[in-house]
Formats: structure tokens, C-alpha cells, sequence
């Protein structure tokens, strides 16, 4: 959408081009008022997050849980680059599914997986960051531990399984559950799975509305939504075509 826009505003300086820059806006407004007053966004992140549902506490008290993993994502890299700070973004539940789930269940090891996702390394680890700033905050959940090499889901399943073996080996064939946003889960639950995980799904940070009202009509929150969908299945594509998953779309 942004090329868009920046193309006609190249467009709509030459004479000879200008008719084409016209079109092109319109075609970009039309869009952007299909996509607000149609939810497709909203819509594909529903199915997501509606893909694996969150259990209960009290529905898996029967469950031998043999551990918890948590996905990396939850804090701003560039702010901690730029200022030294941990600042946790819209992803901030994983943490407190996190701390609940520890708390629950004292007993069990909680890995945290996760580096930098970015393409280029920039000089930032995000379990480390969070590993500090738990210290910081005087919160000492002596069972977390904190995976801080991979970069991207499959390494996040790959070498936490590495280290259960090192670690737990008599947990390693048990059943862990899997912290990550709604949306995320499905593609995560399919690439945890491939690793031969035994995977509980416990998605948290959900973003889309159950209902929608015309009061909620908003073109940069529904390019948002729109984009946060197309992220997933794109990725759910990727994964499935490379063989990280054995499905396009792992249901429970």
C-alpha cells in the first residue's frame, strides 16, 4: 500500500503520467475502503486464532505436563537498541502466560526461545533482554530457563528440544505445553510437531474482535489486521513447502 501511494506521488509529477497516478489512487482508495468495509483482515486472524482453542487449567489438571515453552517475540528490538530499554510490544502476553503458567506449575522447566527474528543481527538478543529485566524486576522464577540462539520458529522448536536433552532427557517425550500468540499457534503447533514434540497449545495475545460494529471502522487497523493475516498464512505456505510442516494448515 505504501509503494502505492509513493508510486503515484512519482507519477503525479510528470504531465504524461499524471492520468495513470490518477488511476492508481483511485484503485489504492478502493481498496483500502474494500478492506475496511469488508473485514477480510479480520476474518483470517479469527480463523487463526480460533484454530487451537486455549484450554483450562483446570482441564488439563490430568495431563502429566512435562513442560512449558514459550516463543520469543514479546519485546521491541529497536527500542532496546536505541535506548537500553526492555519495552514489551503488542505480543507483551506471551510474558504473563508465561509467569502464570511457572507459577502454576513450579515443579516443571519453562524455556523462553527466542534471539532476534530480524534478517540482519543488530546487536540484540531478546532472551537475554527478557532474562535481565525478570532480575530487574525482582521476579525470580528460579524454573525458566532461556533459550537464546534461534531466530525463527523452527530453530525455536529445533534447539529447545536440544535442550531438553541436554537438560531434562526424561522430559523430552513428555507433554510440554506451547506459548505463542493466536495467530502464531497454528504454524508453530504444525513446526513443534514436526520436531516431534508433544505439543498442548496455549495461545495467548489475541487481536481480533469477536464481534464488529460500524463504530469500529478504522482503514489503518484493518490494513493492519489485514497484514497480520497475510503474514501467517504466507508463513503457514512457506513452512508447508519446505517441509517444516506436514500440513498447510495443522488443525488440533
Amino acid at each position: 500500500m505504501t509503494l502505492g501511494f509513493a508510486t503515484a506521488l512519482v507519477l503525479v509529477l510528470f504531465k504524461a503520467t499524471r492520468r495513470a497516478a490518477h488511476a492508481l489512487l483511485v484503485v489504492i482508495a478502493m481498496i483500502c475502503v474494500g478492506v475496511t468495509v469488508c473485514p477480510v483482515g479480520q476474518y483470517g486472524v479469527q480463523i487463526l486464532e480460533d484454530r487451537f482453542p486455549r484450554p483450562t487449567l483446570e482441564s488439563i489438571h490430568g495431563e502429566n505436563i512435562a513442560g512449558i515453552i514459550v516463543l520469543g517475540g514479546a519485546v521491541d528490538g529497536e527500542q532496546y537498541i536505541e535506548r537500553g530499554l526492555v519495552e514489551y510490544n503488542g505480543s507483551a502476553d506471551r510474558i504473563f502466560g508465561m509467569l502464570q503458567l511457572a507459577n502454576h506449575y513450579p515443579a516443571i522447566p519453562v524455556i523462553y526461545s527466542g534471539a532476534d527474528g530480524a534478517l540482519v543481527a543488530r546487536g540484540f538478543n531478546e532472551a537475554d533482554a527478557v532474562q535481565a529485566d525478570m532480575i530487574a524486576r525482582g521476579i525470580n522464577a528460579t524454573n525458566i530457563v532461556y533459550e537464546n540462539q534461534s531466530r525463527n520458529t523452527a530453530e525455536n522448536a529445533a534447539l529447545s528440544y536440544q535442550l531438553v536433552i541436554k537438560n531434562w532427557p526424561e522430559r523430552a517425550q513428555g507433554k510440554w505445553l506451547l506459548i505463542t500468540s493466536a495467530r502464531h499457534m497454528p504454524r508453530a503447533m504444525g513446526v513443534f510437531r514436526q520436531y516431534g514434540w508433544s505439543i498442548i497449545a496455549w495461545p495467548v495475545d489475541y487481536i481480533a474482535p469477536a464481534h464488529r460494529h460500524l463504530t469500529d471502522i478504522n482503514v489503518s487497523h484493518s490494513i493492519k489486521m489485514l497484514d497480520n493475516a497475510l503474514k501467517e498464512f504466507a508463513g503457514l505456505t512457506a513452512y508447508y513447502w519446505t517441509g517444516r510442516t506436514s500440513t498447510w494448515f495443522p488443525a488440533p
